[in-house]
């Protein structure tokens, strides 16, 4: 119980640390997002607006051209007779082309207004308020308008470091999860996950055959049971409670077999202390066993600032999981839910569910009978007889 309550506590302490780290470091986060872009950090700009800008730059449609800019605040116009190279980004106000902008014309909730004598080499973008064009005006581009963008709070703003504490938080939480459920399950059916676990131990290639079987028909079965339901009128009302049903059994035997995998894989990793007992060697093992499982997702969630090896990582982890459940799944099959060893063969029928055959006791005799068989026998009653040759 210790052990449990010391690793809760882990779990919400690393958690909490995670969150004051990406708090810590939006700004960073927000840098490095220009950097990617190919722009150094923007100057003369609120906060509220370097958000604004980093929502607008994670827009398919605006993308990086609004960082590599010139970025104006308020209302901002360009003169007849001036020239902006590049981008021109306005932030919270109305962006007046009279002159000549060699990019793209940008506002963030704001307008655009091409004069007539007003020139734009690239697309126009307006954010919220739409863009106005007079008729002699001229723009090479695109026109595009969009909705208001908000800008992204700091929590939000997620940067390679930011991401990747995240995604180990993330991936840590759920094997702190997946183990406290393994806890549970080991309280309660500990019986059953060491007969799931023998069977593994017995050979790999059967459970792997067995669990890929069983995964294959998952669906075919799951359709056969509702059209079986669906030929009466109570089974068409009973087809979502069994597809409820089904479901949780499935996962109830793949939970299963996951943890039984990862017990027999910490089994024959950690040597088993002299000094623990039966329930403590197995809790050893299944912890162990769910550390070395998740150390693939770990590596690739560190590696998320490199995509194509974190996916090549992730790849690797998945296989290696998936083998596992399935395997745990043929043995959990084998050994019909944990309930019976898998060298019982299949139509074996228990006398009684501690596997210890009731004692037969034969019944008395003398309720077979209404008569005893011991005691008076009876005797013939007798009869009056009649005639002349009677005698009394």
């Amino acid at each position: 119980m210790h052990r449990l309550l010391r690793l809760a506590a882990i779990i919400s302490v690393t958690s909490a640390s995670a969150a004051a780290v990406g708090a810590q470091s939006a700004g960073d986060s927000t840098i490095s997002l220009f950097q990617d872009c190919g722009a150094t950090a923007i100057e003369n700009v609120s906060t509220a607006q370097s958000r604004l800008l980093v929502r607008a730059a994670l827009d398919p449609i605006i993308g990086c051209d609004v960082v590599k800019a010139t970025h104006r605040t308020g209302d901002y116009t360009v003169e007849v007779r001036d020239t902006v190279r590049g981008n021109l980004v306005v932030l919270d106000g109305t962006l007046r082309v009279r002159g000549t902008v060699s990019g793209s014309a940008i506002a963030l909730n704001g307008a655009v207004v091409i004069d007539s004598s007003g020139h734009v080499l690239g697309d126009v973008v307006s954010a919220e308020h739409g863009a106005t064009i007079t008729p002699n005006g001229r723009v090479d581009g695109e026109l595009r308008t969009l909705d208001a963008i908000a800008p992204l709070t700091a929590n939000t703003v997620a940067g390679p470091v930011t991401g990747t504490l995240t995604r180990l938080m993330r991936t840590a939480a759920w094997f702190g999860v997946l183990i406290l459920i393994g806890i549970g399950v080991l309280i309660n059916s500990g019986d059953a996950m060491q007969r799931v676990t023998t069977a593994l131990q017995s050979g790999m290639g059967r459970n792997v055959i067995v669990g890929l079987l069983a995964q294959l028909a998952l669906l075919p079965l799951l359709m056969l049971t509702c059209i079986l339901l669906a030929l009466t009128l109570i089974g068409i009302l009973l087809i979502p409670f069994a597809i409820v049903a089904y479901v949780v059994a499935v996962l109830g035997l793949l939970v299963l077999g996951g943890l039984a995998a990862a017990q027999m894989v910490g089994a024959g990793i950690a040597p088993r202390r002299p000094a623990l007992s039966e329930r403590g060697a197995r809790l050893q093992a299944l912890v162990t066993g769910m550390l070395l499982l998740s150390v693939p997702w770990l590596i690739a969630a560190a590696l998320t600032s490199m995509p194509m090896l974190a996916a090549a990582v992730g790849t690797l982890a998945l296989g290696i999981t998936w083998l596992a459940v399935t395997a745990g799944l043929g043995a959990t099959l084998r050994t019909r839910g944990g309930t019976r060893s898998h060298e019982e063969p299949w139509g074996v029928r228990r006398a009684a569910p501690s596997g210890t055959p009731l004692p037969v006791v034969p019944p008395k005799a003398e309720w077979l009978t209404p008569t005893p068989l011991t005691g008076v026998v009876a005797v013939k009653r007798p009869t009056a007889t009649t005639g002349s040759g009677s005698s009394r």
